[in-house]
């Protein structure tokens, strides 16, 4: 695509910042993530007006939502399938509240239908909009053990 008089402004005076917006509709509709999620991957990667690079960018954008999304239809996350795969990186809506019972906080990642997720508290105060309606996020997600045997959590937020 040839940029007009205006783009070549823009992406001249702010290069590295310049992303176009028919590319975000290549993936609109077919990830469970809102449309600016997937803006924010092609800011990240595809800032540029190198032809190439945008090329690679959007390999780069496709393959991360592919990996890091869950579709509705495979949303079984259970915590014997978190432990056998290891920790993974997840794209989700985080929201978080404080457990009174262990002082402790829990999040709620519902694309994989996680309840009750221990998350450190420093993560949620350097955060803390998860706790007043939540943000989608990169979120590393691992099994532990160790608070499987508490009263409640069973997976590590990190």
């Amino acid at each position: 695509m040839e940029l007009d008089l205006l783009d070549g402004l823009a992406a001249a005076a702010f290069p590295g910042s310049v992303v176009r917006k028919d590319l975000a509709q290549k993936f609109k509709g077919q990830y469970p993530v809102p449309t600016y999620v997937g803006e924010f991957l092609l800011g990240r990667y595809c800032a540029s007006v190198d032809e190439g690079e945008i090329a690679e960018g959007l390999n780069i954008v496709q393959q991360q939502l592919q990996d890091r999304t869950v579709r509705a239809e495979s949303k079984n996350c259970s915590s014997r399938a978190l432990a056998s795969k290891g920790p993974f990186r997840l794209i989700d809506l985080i929201t978080a509240r404080l457990d009174a019972a262990t002082d402790s906080y829990l999040a709620t990642l519902p694309s994989v239908q996680l309840k009750d997720v221990r998350i450190g508290d420093a993560l949620v105060r350097d955060n803390e909009r998860m706790l007043t309606g939540g943000f989608y996020a990169e979120i590393d997600l691992e099994y532990d053990a160790a608070i499987t045997d508490e009263v409640k959590g069973g997976r590590l937020v990190s």
